[in-house]
């Protein structure tokens, strides 16, 4: 297979269906809590494209606070906040990849990763085995000489089992690794707890993911960048 042909079978097996799953996502400096969040995911995939919306529980501070993104293939993404204490939606600047999502830790790379982008290129590199899973090891040479991503990615069910992304200096800037799977009952993995380091900043930032629930309904409003703010979606 090809580095292409491996990256669409990612898309083909993981982001064709909809779901929605309560998460914990707590930022770690050393030993030491710097932030703890329980938000909501809820993702609905089409051939044509995947939108992701991310609504705040706790802190109390961040309550009501809400992202949406919305990503096409080969195409740019969009991201859209919604400020509860203004009521008011913004579009968000997806191209600053660096961009803190809601104080999470989580940046634009973590959610445009499940998307190629414009004037990225795949290269297969070989095959590893990383956590006892026979990987392929595909090189993404990023545009505008961002340096690259290397992606780890299972031979079995396609998923993204650990990525990299490396700096043009050679040094590793943000990874992401799945440490947990469980399988849900039409026999797919789902990640269940997942980290991501930042070595120049000593940060970890540890997601858990809970109460995941496939094949939904979800409502077009959510869906939608100019009612998604306001909409009740949970009763």
């Amino acid at each position: 297979m090809t580095a292409d042909q491996i990256l669409e079978q990612v898309v083909k097996q993981n982001f064709q269906e909809t779901l929605r799953v309560a998460v914990e996502l707590k930022i770690f400096k050393g030993k030491k809590t710097l932030s703890d969040h329980s938000l909501w995911f809820v993702v609905r995939s089409l051939p044509e494209k995947t939108t992701v919306f991310i609504d705040f529980d706790e802190p109390p501070e961040s309550r009501g606070l809400r992202f949406l993104f919305v990503l096409r293939p080969e195409q740019q993404p969009e991201a859209y906040m919604y400020l509860p204490a203004t009521g008011k939606t913004v579009q968000l600047d997806m191209d600053d990849s660096s961009s803190d999502i809601g104080g999470t830790g989580l940046t634009m790379e973590d959610i445009r990763i499940f998307a190629p982008q414009p004037g990225e290129k795949g290269e297969l590199v070989g095959e590893e085995e990383i956590d006892g899973h026979p990987c392929y090891l595909i090189r993404v040479a990023l545009p505008d000489k961002k340096g690259e991503r290397l992606q780890w990615i299972s031979k079995g069910q396609f998923k993204i089992i650990r990525y990299e992304h490396v700096g043009e200096d050679g040094k590793i800037i943000r990874t992401f690794r799945v440490m947990e799977f469980f399988r849900t009952e039409q026999g797919k993995e789902f990640p269940r707890e997942e980290e991501i380091t930042i070595p120049e900043k000593n940060l970890r930032i540890n997601i858990r993911q809970e109460h995941a629930i496939f094949g939904i309904e979800i409502p077009d409003q959510l869906m939608d960048p100019k009612e998604f703010g306001r909409f009740r979606w949970k009763s």
